[in-house]
């Protein structure tokens, strides 16, 4: 989850986010926090859930090495299909939908 790691800390910085308040208000340590920015641990996806709400941003946008709307912005309305992507973007959209039903489902469950 290079991409993850790469977009987490730009959206920190981006925020203009201190690694203590984002750690703080995730409920873990400064430590465990560096992990998932240097991509030593991969996020759960509560986790992911979370960190979308407080950088204000999207799951997608967070693991993604592009941003989804690149992916689909040459696509006329109604025109979008996942086979008119390269495997490059297969791969993210892929992504992108596989974190979409984990979310769901931990929803689901209430988790």
């Amino acid at each position: 989850m290079e991409a993850f790691a790469r977009n987490l800390r730009a959206k920190r910085e981006g925020k203009g986010y201190s690694v203590t308040s984002v750690a703080s208000s995730l409920g873990i340590n400064e430590e465990q926090y560096n992990e998932l920015e240097t991509g030593r641990t991969d996020p759960s996806v509560n986790t992911l859930k979370r960190l979308s709400e407080i950088l204000h941003t999207t799951v997608p946008d967070l693991i993604s090495d592009r941003p989804v709307q690149e992916l689909i912005s040459h696509k006329a309305a109604g025109q979008f299909s996942a086979e008119s992507l390269n495997d490059i973007d297969k791969d993210t959209y892929i992504k992108i939908l596989e974190n979409q039903l984990r979310l769901l489902l931990a929803e689901k469950k209430g988790v």
